[in-house]
């Protein structure tokens, strides 16, 4: 007569009840199917014209553009919003934080910011939003 917990002697006991739960497991909650994200689709946007480019309007930041360089001063999405000039096409992100990615929280209120080049080449122009304005096309 078998005791409890002994085994016969052609009974081999699982070693690895781990794969046995985990075979239930399986049964009864079966893996998440895999659902691809939505993607939010929306067009860029061009906000300002500049025939003579950022003369008088905007200047260059030495500290901003060595945060850019660092990646640490960017914008969210490379040309979202952009600006044209002879020649030229700027990145362009607000101090409210449209397009911003501004970990050391250096953006100043009223400031536009004009991006050239998103990677170790950057450069940062600053404006004044109230300068720009006679430059700005609603969309």
């Amino acid at each position: 007569m078998l005791q409890a917990g002994q085994a016969l002697a052609g009974d081999v006991p699982p070693t690895d009840w781990t794969n046995t739960q985990r075979h239930f497991d399986y049964r009864v909650n079966p893996p998440r199917q895999f659902v691809p994200p939505r993607l939010r689709f929306s067009d860029s946007r061009m906000v300002y014209t500049l025939p003579n480019g950022l003369d008088g309007l905007a200047t260059l930041d030495k500290t901003l553009t060595h945060l850019c360089q660092r990646g640490a001063f960017i914008q969210k999405s490379d040309g979202f919003y952009w600006a044209v000039s002879p020649g030229r096409r700027y990145g362009v992100a607000f101090s409210g934080g449209a397009n911003l990615d501004d970990a050391q929280n250096k953006r100043q209120a009223g400031k536009v910011y004009f991006f050239h080049n998103q990677d170790s080449r950057c450069t940062v122009y600053v404006g004044d939003q109230a300068k720009l304005m006679p430059h700005y096309v609603a969309s």
